[in-house]
């Protein structure tokens, strides 16, 4: 004889059931949005509208991901509850204060009429701030997924490099014309390419896949790199590597069968790498690096400097018009490109703005990274080193929402903090009203 369940357990079922599937939907939906801002590069953006070149509105000045993923974390926010422990709370409440900051320098620039600052710091920051807002909507489980997912494209973007570059022929569309053939993958620029295996590189040990695939993927993201023709993003690469090797901990192994365990690691490293080199360069992968790493485009990124001798202390304080500043870089100094980050947000901004920028952008960083592993902290810092020697932090690039997905992604699991004597919660609950 079979009883049905009492009217508040069906009903409790029911709403079990319902939050499972609000979760699951937020998942695949979170996820779809974040592939969809780092797979749309900027040449395929232009495509449909006038999202870098001169001209049109304004509101296609901003990304279509930018739109998503705001639509996404207001849906997230307000239309199911999800529950924060431990240092998710702190983190929760100081992003929100970064993300209020981040709004208020986009207000500044606009009274002061430098409206083409904004798009970057928008579509860049702001929306960085966004992503872990939204991520920490997820569970633990949720956001791994998450991360994980994205560190697979990434995967998949080396491979495909790879093909590119013993075929010479794109997958994405790329438009500048470069005396080496060097592949992008699925990102919109060689150099991204090659930071973005360099960060996945470091995220690889946070994984908890087998020990060997995780050799064999590094080995990949290091062939990636290398076939996209970024050199210093290789250097690095090989530095992080070994950082990874000596700073990791081995679990289950006593401090001095660690230290053995890593020397061998690390001289059978060495010479694997000596070898990969050496394969590297007669397949052609390493020709940027044949006559010297010092050539036209390093000392761009140099020369770039000169430009502040061409302008005055009020335009240095205060700021200029982007299109101005780079009339002023082809006129006086030559060059196509302004290559240097800083360059760019301080002679946009003003050097008031850009230092109280620089500060958010710093303390938001070392706040995410509060509590992640080793491995979580060499990729960032390495990731950081090689996007200042570009101008990917100042131009409309998803790495920082893409360093975002990933710390908080592979974070450790929250510590539970003391709960008040009311409550007795170990965490904040956040519910639609």
């Amino acid at each position: 004889m079979s009883y049905s369940a009492p009217v508040p357990q069906r009903r409790r079922a029911s709403v079990d059931v319902h939050q499972n599937a609000l979760a699951i939907l937020f998942l695949f939906l979170t996820t779809g949005v974040f592939l969809f801002r780092l797979l749309m590069t900027p040449h395929l953006m232009n495509m449909f509208m006038d999202y870098t070149s001169e001209g049109g509105p304004f509101y296609a000045k901003f990304h279509l991901g930018t739109y998503a993923i705001t639509g996404t974390l207001l849906a997230a926010l307000f239309v199911r509850p999800f529950v924060l422990a431990g240092d998710d709370i702190g983190l929760f409440r100081t992003l929100v204060r970064y993300a209020a900051l981040l709004a208020g320098l986009v207000f500044y620039l606009i009274l002061v009429g430098r409206l083409g600052a904004t798009g970057f710091l928008i579509d860049t920051y702001f929306m960085a701030v966004l992503v872990a807002l939204l991520m920490l909507t997820q569970n633990e489980q949720s956001r791994r997924i998450i991360a994980t997912t994205v560190l697979l494209i990434l995967i998949c973007s080396a491979v495909i490099a790879i093909g590119e570059a013993l075929t010479q022929r794109r997958v994405m569309p790329f438009t500048e014309g470069e005396p080496f053939f060097r592949a992008t993958g699925l990102s919109g620029h060689p150099l991204a390419l090659g930071a973005h295996c360099a960060i996945a590189i470091g995220f690889v040990p946070l994984t908890r896949w087998r020990i060997w695939v995780k050799a064999a993927v590094i080995f990949l993201l290091f062939v990636g790199c290398a076939a996209a023709g970024a050199r210093l993003a290789l250097m690095l690469s090989s530095a992080e590597i070994m950082l990874l090797l000596l700073f990791m901990r081995w679990p289950g192994l006593s401090p001095r069968q660690e230290r053995k365990g890593k020397f061998i690691a690390l001289l059978f490293t060495l010479l694997v790498g000596a070898a990969l080199i050496a394969v590297l360069f007669a397949g052609g992968f390493l020709g940027r690096f044949g006559n010297s790493v010092v050539d036209a485009n390093s000392m761009a990124r140099v020369r770039i400097y000169q430009v502040f001798g061409y302008v005055g202390w009020k335009e240095i304080l205060t700021g200029m018009d982007a299109t101005a500043l780079l009339t002023l870089v082809n006129q006086k100094l030559g060059l196509p490109f302004i290559e240097s980050a800083p360059v760019i947000i301080i002679m946009l901004l003003g050097l008031p703005a850009a230092i109280m920028f620089t500060l958010i952008v710093v303390r938001y960083v070392l706040r995410l990274l509060r509590g992640t592993p080793a491995a979580a902290r060499i990729a960032a810092a390495i990731f950081v080193l090689i996007d200042l020697s570009n101008n990917a932090l100042a131009t409309k690039t998803p790495d920082i929402i893409l360093l975002t997905i990933l710390i908080v992604g592979f974070r450790n699991p929250a510590t539970a903090i003391p709960a008040p004597a009311a409550g007795r919660r170990s965490g904040v609950t956040v519910r639609n009203r």
